[in-house]
């Protein structure tokens, strides 16, 4: 019996931990220097398994408009040409400074120094630079 309450608690709070992670609530809730650092991680890891679709996404509005990129699709088809025989990006995030709505994360990629600026848009950080050394 006791178990069987276990596995239901855990069942709940699972489901609960499931739904509710997903809201405005739980960004609030999470630093922002995790968001910021997270969103790198998915720009390497995109751009390591190739799925340029999904690193065009975390770009920012600011981003397309100041390089000139007229849409994801192309933004998706520069990053399959430029990368077509790319190695694997070995990365690591080394710091991450928040200054209002805006973030910078500094990582190391390939042995090389860069950083990332981010800057929020509705409520999520979006890629507005990545320079390297």
């Amino acid at each position: 019996m006791n178990i069987r309450i276990a596995l239901v608690g855990a069942a709940v709070a699972l489901l609960v931990s499931t739904v509710g992670g997903y809201g405005a609530a739980s960004r609030r809730t999470v630093s922002a220097d995790t968001r910021a650092a997270a969103v790198a991680v998915r720009f390497f890891r995109s751009l390591n398994e190739r799925r340029y679709g999904e690193t065009c996404r975390l770009m920012s509005a600011r981003f397309y408009r100041e390089n000139h990129v007229p849409s994801r699709t192309r933004c998706a088809l520069g990053l399959r040409i430029g990368f077509a025989w790319a190695p694997e990006i070995r990365f690591r995030i080394v710091d991450v400074r928040i200054d209002g709505s805006r973030a910078v994360v500094s990582a190391v990629a390939n042995g090389a120094p860069g950083r990332i600026a981010l800057v929020e848009e509705a409520g999520l950080f979006k890629i507005l630079s990545v320079r390297g050394a």
